[in-house]
């Protein structure tokens, strides 16, 4: 009896685990090819392939403003969940310490935004970044002006008149008439009025000129993101040590002189702010007009300066670029004059 049993487990042993080897085996080869599969067909792209792709999208984006264009593009690549791909790529840089002067991260941190896919940590590390340094504009020579030749009078010679020695004598008079009394009190001399004061300018410093800087070339984006400021004395020389502060202080203040003579600059990272002059070149404070609002946001910007400057045709064209977000959000550029008035 115990020799039929071992010649029964001895069977099923020989039959059974090798079956069930090979069924676990196919189980394998089965799962993991298609898992292998699913891999595959999500990224038709390797990885860096991918991310090289999204940096050069975002690049365009933040060149062009073109978010349909950008969109188009990142369809093509089939990425399982784009706006979190790229949301992911961003923080990655950041925990890179690449910082907000690398180009890349500041470009993919657009493209986020415009996808909706920002994160409270990015915002907080990429919102207000350190300003990446940019050309000084040249600084405007104010004309001297041209002095005039004054002709130099040459005396005429005057001739010399000689009186005549009349010949008769005339007979002196015989009556000497009385003088003739003076009727009522003499009159009062006026007392002389006083030179008034001449009136003070109701603010030491007036606004000038406040314009955005066209654009070269119509539907394109020059990229350019600052406020220049040109400060005069009243006889429109460049004045130096003179501060400049947005209303809301925001932002640090400026002096004139850091970008040339009489000149400062502001940047503008997706925010907008009015500038005035605070303080005098001896540090008293000083009183001054007030810019309108300068800003890089769309809706911000009056359809008139968007028309003046190049970036719309027309009223109608600006609504319309508007409304797809075909112009320059965050790349806007102006020029700001102050003047002395004393």
């Amino acid at each position: 009896m115990t020799n039929s049993n071992s010649k029964i487990l001895l069977l099923v042993t020989v039959l059974v685990v090798p079956l069930f080897c090979l069924a676990m085996a196919v189980t394998v080869v089965v799962v993991g090819f298609g898992v292998t599969s699913a891999v595959t067909a999500s990224n038709n792209l390797d990885e860096a392939a991918v991310e090289a792709e999204i940096v050069s999208i975002a690049a365009d984006y933040a060149d062009t403003g073109d978010l349909a264009a950008a969109q188009g593009r990142l369809d093509v690549l089939e990425l399982p969940n784009q706006t979190q791909y790229i949301s992911f790529m961003v923080d990655r840089y950041i925990q890179e310490n690449r910082g907000p002067d690398d180009v890349d991260t500041q470009n993919l941190f657009m493209l986020a935004e415009a996808l909706g896919a920002t994160t409270p940590s990015m915002v907080a590390a990429l919102a207000t970044p350190t300003p990446i340094p940019t050309p000084t504009l040249p600084p405007t020579d104010t004309p001297a002006p041209l002095p005039t030749d004054t002709p130099t009078l040459v005396p005429t010679d005057t001739p010399t008149l000689v009186p005549e020695i009349p010949t008769d004598t005339p007979e002196p008079p015989t009556d000497t008439p009385e003088p003739t009394a003076t009727l009522g009190p003499p009159t009062n001399t006026p007392e002389p009025t006083a030179t008034p004061e001449p009136t003070k300018p109701p603010v030491d410093f007036v606004l000038v000129d406040a314009h955005m800087l066209p654009n070269p070339s119509y539907n394109s984006c020059p990229g350019w993101h600052q406020i220049f400021v040109t400060v005069l004395d009243v006889n429109g020389n460049p004045l130096d040590g003179v501060t400049v502060e947005d209303t809301f202080n925001a932002v640090p203040p400026h002096v004139t002189g850091e970008k040339g003579p009489g000149k400062l600059e502001y940047d503008l990272w997706k925010n907008g702010y009015s500038v005035h002059v605070t303080k005098k070149a001896d540090g008293s404070p000083a009183s001054s007009d007030v810019t309108p609002k300068l800003s890089s946001w769309d809706e911000d910007i009056p359809d008139e300066w968007l028309v003046a400057a190049n970036y719309c045709k027309d009223m109608a064209d600006c609504a319309a670029r508007k409304a797809h977000n075909q112009l320059c959000r965050g790349h806007y550029a102006y020029e700001v004059t102050f003047q002395r008035t004393y």
